[in-house]
């Protein structure tokens, strides 16, 4: 079962749900090891964009405009689907319904975490890279997938 959706409503109220509910959980995946969420990994899960449309180079000076106010959702400049889908990253961490090594040539991190849901509109996937420090893993990204092909399940790892 999914958790709610996250209702969207100043990015300062998502930054504090976020930092107290995934950067401040210790979350652990079913082999044991730990994953982390750092708040600077915000900036890029809900795909926040400048005025001139590049994700914000310092992303530490963005979350200080974030708490301060300067910074706010502004339409078209974040993805408001992956903003509401953070509270699903904990069940995919800790439930993934398989694990692999990354397989996107230009993707970062060594692990994927895949995990099949069913919300509203049907059945979906949900993909979790992770950046692997012995043993913890460092959420890289989140991103929606229509399918999983051969190419994931060689590269597959877990169970």
């Amino acid at each position: 079962m999914l958790p709610d959706l996250l209702p969207i409503g100043s990015i300062k109220e998502v930054l504090a749900w976020y930092e107290l509910n995934l950067c401040g959980a210790q979350i652990y995946d079913p082999r044991g090891n730990r994953v982390r969420f750092r708040p600077e990994t915000l900036i890029h899960l809900v795909k926040l964009k400048t005025k001139y449309g590049g994700e914000p180079k310092n992303k530490r000076l963005a979350l200080d405009q974030i708490r301060s106010g300067r910074i706010q959702f502004v339409a078209g400049r974040f993805d408001p689907e992956r903003t509401e889908e953070l509270p699903w990253a904990y069940e995919i961490a800790r439930n993934p319904d398989f694990i692999c090594r990354n397989w996107q040539a230009l993707g970062k991190g060594g692990e994927a975490y895949v995990k099949y849901l069913c919300a509203d509109g049907g059945p979906q996937i949900r993909v979790m890279n992770c950046e692997v420090i012995g043993t913890l893993r460092e959420v890289i990204t989140i991103f929606p997938r229509e399918r999983t092909g051969e190419k994931e399940l060689l590269a597959q790892i877990w169970p």
